[in-house]
């Protein structure tokens, strides 16, 4: 123990001793330069009597040219090598938003577009776990602070709002990201490139298209009537229609690489689903007379009746009505009318042929007629349901089929909704690929060693050391008065 303490005083003296040498070498360098510094002031003073202070002063930092450039160059080459080292830390990148509403400040879906959502905590945590990092093991807020965006183009806005023509809405900015402390592994070009990933997924995924209609909750069957389950599963095969329809206009060609579907091939199986497994569901629970609650369901259907034979009735009654107002007019006057008219062309007249009120009063006839007609088969199938509801028994062979029948209808409604997003994003993926672009920047050598800042920093210490010598010079010729 005695010989690991003697070594290690001996190692600490060692280490004080080369402290010691190193200071009395500044200590002698500097009264080096001090003692020339006077030498050269003591000089100035007496060969230029006749020269202001600042004059002189000038002429010192001159005649001192060889240690003041000596020190200049060392400074600019310690700030730029310092620059330049901390440039490898930063990355930038310019983003364009190349879409029509961009030039209104809007998103493609109409919302107000707001650049800021690219240092949002879902698009930063995004970042983080394609660069293979924890996202709950880093401090976001800090991630946060190192992102910088600013438009890449500026215009002064009047202060006139009437006057438009004044206002500038950018679509292009700069992306700059300065790689965090906490962040040892990643290079910050490499967490650049990930953030607009990240932000690119976030953008499509919420400001694209709305998908919404796609999604499909079991929940909402609990504790639902067996037949009401039925119409919720055509509903919402009909939105899944609905949807494909819109899509196959827009592109009947697309097909996804991964899966080699199309929207026409995906409607083709909702509609077999809504033709077959719907349809024999909704035939089964309704012969089997399957009821959650019997009593409840039977007044609600009742209650529905009852409703649409008021509705028939006033149908029926409108469409009479205008039977009627038709009939109390000669019949050569409900066709056509005949009408003086000018041929513009020809330039010669001629009787044209029009139509009567009475045409737009056999049209409203036949549209009640048609509605009332409707009504009266949805109130015939109703009655039917509720003649088999109610003597229908709950048998639990037939109850334990329909939940059956229920719950693979679901997986397929499940698998389908899978498969319709994945096309879906594809597609959006690919119409939309350049709604936003980045080029990255590259910086040049002078816009790494900050070249303007080193120049700055060099001549502030050329005034610095011009102040010194001045000050110096300044204080011995006021001693030398009072001497």
């Amino acid at each position: 123990m005695e010989e690991v303490k003697n070594v290690s005083d001996e190692q600490k003296t060692e280490a004080e001793t080369g402290a010691k040498k190193r200071f009395r070498l500044f200590a002698k360098l500097k009264k080096i330069f001090h003692d020339k510094v006077l030498v050269i002031i003591d000089g100035i003073n007496k060969d230029y009597t006749d020269r202001s202070q600042i004059r002189k002063a000038m002429i010192a930092v001159l005649r001192l040219k060889k240690p003041v450039l000596l020190l200049l160059l060392t400074v600019i080459a310690a700030a730029g090598l310092y620059f330049y080292i901390s440039s490898s830390n930063t990355a930038s990148t310019q983003m364009s938003l190349n879409y029509e509403e961009s030039a209104y400040g809007l998103n493609p879906n109409a919302t107000r577009y707001y650049v800021y959502d690219i240092k949002s905590p879902e698009v930063v945590k995004g970042m983080l776990t394609y660069s293979g990092i924890d996202p709950d093991k880093v401090d976001l807020d800090e991630v946060t602070n190192c992102i910088t965006v600013r438009a890449a183009k500026t215009k002064a806005v009047s202060e006139d709002a009437a006057n438009e023509e004044n206002y500038f809405i950018s679509t292009t900015y700069k992306i700059s990201l300065t790689k965090p402390a906490q962040i040892k592994d990643v290079d910050a070009r490499v967490l650049l490139k990930f953030l607009c990933k990240s932000y690119k997924d976030y953008f499509y995924s919420k400001y694209t298209e709305n998908r919404a209609i796609l999604e499909f909750d079991i929940d909402q069957l609990n504790d639902r009537e067996y037949m009401v389950v039925a119409d919720l599963f055509d509903l919402k095969a009909q939105q899944f229609e609905k949807y494909l329809n819109t899509r196959v206009k827009q592109s009947k060609s697309f097909i996804d690489q991964e899966s080699d579907e199309t929207f026409k091939s995906l409607l083709e199986k909702v509609e077999d689903l809504r033709n077959y497994d719907i349809a024999n569901y909704r035939s089964f629970v309704k012969e089997a007379g399957c009821s959650y609650d019997k009593t409840n369901y039977i007044r609600s259907l009742q209650y529905t009746n009852k409703i649409n034979n008021i509705d028939y009735s006033k149908d029926m009654a409108a469409y009479n009505v205008n039977n009627d107002g038709i009939k109390m007019y000669n019949e050569s006057m409900i066709n056509i009318v005949l009408i003086p008219a000018v041929d513009n062309q020809k330039n010669t007249y001629y009787m044209s042929r029009t139509k009567t009120g009475m045409d737009y009063m056999a049209k409203q006839a036949d549209n009640f007629l048609a509605t009332a007609q409707d009504t009266a088969k949805e109130i015939k199938y109703n009655n039917n349901v509720i003649n088999k509801i109610a003597n229908g028994t709950n048998n639990a062979a037939d109850i334990q089929k329909a939940n059956a029948m229920i719950d693979n209808i679901n997986v397929k409604f499940d698998d389908l909704s899978k498969q319709v997003e994945a096309v879906d994003k594809a597609y959006i993926k690919y119409r939309t690929k350049d709604y936003l672009t980045f080029k990255s920047t590259n910086a040049s050598l002078s816009q790494r060693v900050q070249l303007f800042k080193v120049i700055v920093i060099a001549l502030g210490l050329f005034f610095v050391m011009f102040v010194a010598i001045w000050l110096r010079m300044k204080y011995i010729t006021k001693r030398g008065d009072k001497e």
